[in-house]
């Protein structure tokens, strides 16, 4: 064999064994990577809404859990939580494919709490029938999230994003989607239909259903306008359930702001900053000064159930007790003022009263001076505050 021959075959033996190791490298049999949806919701607006959704949950399961409603309720708002947090992760790179999916699962989650609310309120079921529904609702939820999951490994192994459309997966997306949402909050809106027709709502609630029966409305016409653009092409709104996602965060967002108001009443009044408990903090001198100079006047519990009682009962006692001690004390005060004693000169002598009272002086008069009050509740706590707020400077102690 000649030399050039010898040549022409080595770089051929090269080339193919280069090339051999190029396709074993899966250069040229590699899928292709498969595209992440991208969120309608901007990132900076996204993840501090998503953080008061998930303190807001927490707020809810430490302050309301005390009903079923409560407790069914609590669990909606977690898978909301989760489907927002696992919606933001999906948009993170390198975060992995099927956490997309599993944001879907918890969407459909949510709605079987709706649909549990939805027979929870209804009197014409019995409990064995509802735990069977609510039990099949879970279950179809389940296993629409499997089919998702099934789905989106299918379209990202053949490097496209998962989404509703005519393909075999996407098809199986739609449905799995479409249909527990559609099926779940159609029971909750008759629910709740049904209350507002009978008037078996609070002022509250009707606040609160309103928001949701907006919020699920909203979701009916993402679902339908997703259909036509399915079967028909129009109208070009782009991929499907990044709208789906973008429905979802409004409808969770609206729902949670109606509660939102008793949570920030139970939160101030756990930190003793609720209207009760501020009135409290400034009787507390008045009351410590006058039940230590009449302390038989102190009312106590029947039974000590070892928590603290509420500002409400605090404020009610005080309000109770301050007026049992002017009425003991209204003998040992002073010369009867003119007309025009303002509530300074009225605490000096309150408080001339309290020191005479505890360290043993005789009464100033023999029958008691009327003391004051009004006979009404709010008026005699508006009244006692106001002597409150110039009792420091008046009350010294010595009855000099």
């Amino acid at each position: 064999m000649s030399s050039t021959a010898i040549g022409c075959h080595d770089k051929w033996f090269r080339s193919s064994r280069e090339h051999c190791r190029v396709l074993c490298a899966g250069k040229y049999f590699a899928r292709p990577e498969a595209r992440r949806l991208s969120s309608l919701i901007p990132g900076f607006l996204a993840w501090p809404l998503t953080g008061c959704v998930v303190l807001f949950t927490l707020g809810r399961f430490r302050y309301f859990r005390d009903t079923p409603v409560d407790r069914l309720v609590n669990r909606l708002f977690a898978w909301s939580a989760a489907a927002l947090l696992l919606f933001r992760f999906a948009t993170v790179p390198g975060c992995p494919g099927p956490v997309y999916e599993v944001a879907i699962g918890c969407v459909l989650m949510m709605t079987t709490g709706l649909h549990a609310i939805g027979c929870a309120r209804r009197n014409d079921i019995d409990p064995d029938t509802r735990r069977r529904r609510q039990r099949r609702s879970r279950l179809f939820a389940v296993l629409a999230t499997i089919a998702i999951l099934l789905a989106g490994a299918a379209a990202r192994g053949d490097g496209r994003t998962i989404d509703m459309g005519l393909t075999w997966d996407g098809l199986v997306v739609a449905f799995a989607f479409c249909t527990p949402v559609v099926i779940n909050t159609a029971v909750f809106a008759r629910m709740v239909v049904h209350e507002f027709r009978i008037g078996d709502l609070t002022p509250s609630e009707r606040v609160v259903a309103a928001s949701m029966l907006v919020s699920m409305l909203v979701d009916w016409i993402g679902v339908a306008l997703s259909g036509l653009q399915l079967f028909l092409g129009w109208p070009q709104l782009g991929p499907h359930l990044p709208r789906a996602e973008l429905t979802f965060t409004v409808g969770v967002l609206v729902n949670a702001v109606a509660p939102m108001f008793p949570l920030s009443m139970a939160l101030l009044r756990a930190i003793g900053l609720d209207r009760e408990a501020r009135e409290c903090r400034r009787l507390r001198p008045l009351w410590r000064d006058l039940t230590a100079a009449v302390p038989e006047i102190v009312l106590r519990p029947a039974t000590d159930t070892g928590t603290p009682p509420d500002p409400a009962t605090r404020i009610f006692r005080m309000t109770v007790e301050i007026r049992d001690a002017l009425m003991h004390l209204a003998p040992y005060l002073p010369a009867q003022p003119p007309m025009s004693e303002n509530a300074e000169d009225y605490a000096k002598r309150i408080a001339y009263a309290a020191t005479a009272r505890r360290t043993g002086l005789p009464p100033t008069f023999a029958t008691p001076q009327p003391a004051l009050g009004s006979g009404d509740f709010h008026a005699d706590l508006r009244q006692l505050l106001g002597l409150a707020r110039v009792w420091r400077g008046a009350y010294t102690g010595d009855p000099s």
